[in-house]
């Protein structure tokens, strides 16, 4: 048995040293392979690249790229010339535009020393509201004055028309006295006339009595109207704004305490004046207040300024040259655009003069235009007489002159 093993490993060990051979080459075709890729890739990294061909693609590409912009750049703009255009021709836009209100100033009718402030800034006041309180003391004197005044005045008419009551009754009573058939001595007519004389002076001074109580009336009227001047109130409904009094302040007549906004907004935009040719009285207009960028509101054109930015007088012209630089500047011209009511309910109060907005009116809602009667062809022909040919003229003239002769 040891015998065979031994065989057996004998005949393995010649069977691997059999192989050896196609081992090796197969280790040398692999090195020889491997030896030549390195001599190709040394061989390839050896050969230059000509700079034209690196360059091309790159230049190729930048063309592409600038030439895909321009197409996009003219298309964008084209598309944006054609929007302008309709939108031009449908709308009129400008964002030179502001809110404003009317703006009533409360000024103090009398001077005196400020005793007391009832409202405060941004507060809503009603003309029944007193805002200013002024010390009344001189003014109540000024009152209880022109009031004795008018009882004396009262007074002295009251006795001048008894004095006129009793002139009266004397010249009754002389007149009853004195016989009608007798004849009138020189002492009666006398007394008589300075009778008449004294209830003439008599009425004359109720007169002027009757004069003084009317202008005593006057001064107890004026004293009543200067005390209720010490409590002033506001003529309109509005916010407060710019309060410029306080307690203890002397006040002058006529000063300015308080500004008192009207909550009734409108709209000054100024458009250009090669806008204005589109845009008419009534034409509905999209308003927008960067104060309030959720909310849209409707209006319509009210009316234009007659003038430029309120400019009345025209600039001087020296020459020219400044005539036709001036006619080069466009002007912008005021146009006053009302809300609608339902737009603005609820807004009225927080809107406030100088908030910016941006108005849009709506020129194809215009108004129609009057349209020319269709004339018919012999209307529309010129009246012209046809003229008449001499030899009719002629003709017509010998005819005349045969029938004077006959």
């Amino acid at each position: 048995m040891e015998h065979l093993n031994s065989s057996q490993q004998t005949q393995r060990l010649a069977g691997l040293e059999g192989q050896k051979p196609g081992l090796d080459q197969k280790v040398t075709a692999i090195t020889t392979t491997d030896s030549n890729s390195d001599i190709q890739k040394n061989s390839d990294i050896q050969k230059p690249v000509p700079p034209s061909k690196r360059n091309v693609v790159p230049k190729v590409l930048l063309a592409v790229l600038l030439g895909g912009g321009a197409i996009a750049s003219a298309t964008y703009a084209y598309r944006s010339w054609q929007y302008n255009q309709q939108y031009a021709a449908k709308f009129q836009e400008t964002d030179n535009a502001y809110v404003t209100a009317n703006v009533s100033p409360i000024t103090s009718r009398v001077s005196g020393i400020v005793t007391e402030v009832t409202v405060n800034d941004n507060q809503m006041v009603s003309p029944r509201d007193v805002l200013v309180k002024i010390d009344k003391g001189d003014y109540q004197a000024s009152l209880t004055q022109a009031k004795a005044s008018l009882e004396l005045a009262k007074q002295q008419a009251e006795l001048a028309r008894e004095n006129i009551k009793k002139d009266l009754l004397i010249l009754s009573a002389f007149e009853s006295n004195s016989a009608p058939n007798q004849p009138v001595n020189r002492e009666k007519a006398l007394q008589a006339q300075t009778i008449n004389q004294q209830k003439q002076v008599h009425q004359q001074q109720y007169k002027t009595a009757l004069a003084a109580v009317a202008q005593k009336q006057a001064e107890v009227k004026k004293a009543e109207l200067q005390l209720s001047y010490t409590n002033i109130t506001p003529l309109v409904v509005g916010k407060v704004a710019n309060k410029n009094v306080s307690v203890g302040q002397q006040v002058q007549a006529g000063q300015s305490l308080i500004t008192i906004v009207q909550p009734n907004p409108w709209i000054i935009a100024n458009f250009k004046e090669t806008q204005l040719e589109k845009i008419q009285p009534g034409q509905k207009v999209t308003i927008k207040i960067p104060a309030f960028q959720n909310r849209e509101f409707r209006g319509r054109v009210d009316s234009m300024s007659p003038t430029s930015f309120g400019k009345v007088a025209l600039p001087p012209q020296e020459n020219g040259t400044a005539h036709s630089s001036l006619a080069q500047d466009v002007q912008r011209v005021p146009v006053k655009i009302v809300f609608e009511p339902e737009s603005i309910q609820g807004y009225e109060s927080r809107m406030t003069p100088g908030m910016s907005a941006v108005a849009v009116v709506e020129t194809n809602n215009s108004l129609p235009v009057q349209k020319t009667p269709n004339l018919t062809p012999a209307q529309k022909a010129p009246n012209v007489t046809n003229p008449k040919d001499p030899k009719d003229t002629k003709k017509e003239e010998k005819k005349d002159n045969s029938t004077e002769r006959l």
